[in-house]
């Protein structure tokens, strides 16, 4: 995804499903999500100017939602305790 999009390893990481528009083909960038010694932190990018809309490739879009039929699968395997919090890469 990076390279097709230009976004960095935490705007990737701090990306949700709710961030995607299928229908327009593209998302917004909103959020950041880095691990720390203190765990997974989230939190606005660092400037205005990163927070923007990435057009997306097909390539990338029927990736996308391959993942969230993954992602299905694996809530529905884990139950009550699966934890969701939306994020693309969990």
């Amino acid at each position: 995804m990076a390279i097709y999009t230009g976004m960095r390893r935490g705007e990737i990481l701090g990306l949700r499903w709710g961030d995607i528009d299928f229908a327009k083909k593209e998302l917004k960038v909103i959020q950041t999500a880095n691990w720390t010694r203190d765990g997974l932190v989230i939190q606005r990018p660092k400037t205005n100017d990163s927070i923007r809309r990435v057009k997306l490739f097909q390539n990338i879009i029927d990736d996308l939602k391959s993942a969230t039929n993954k992602s299905r699968i694996i809530k529905k395997e884990y139950g009550d305790s699966y934890e969701d919090n939306d994020l693309v890469c969990c």
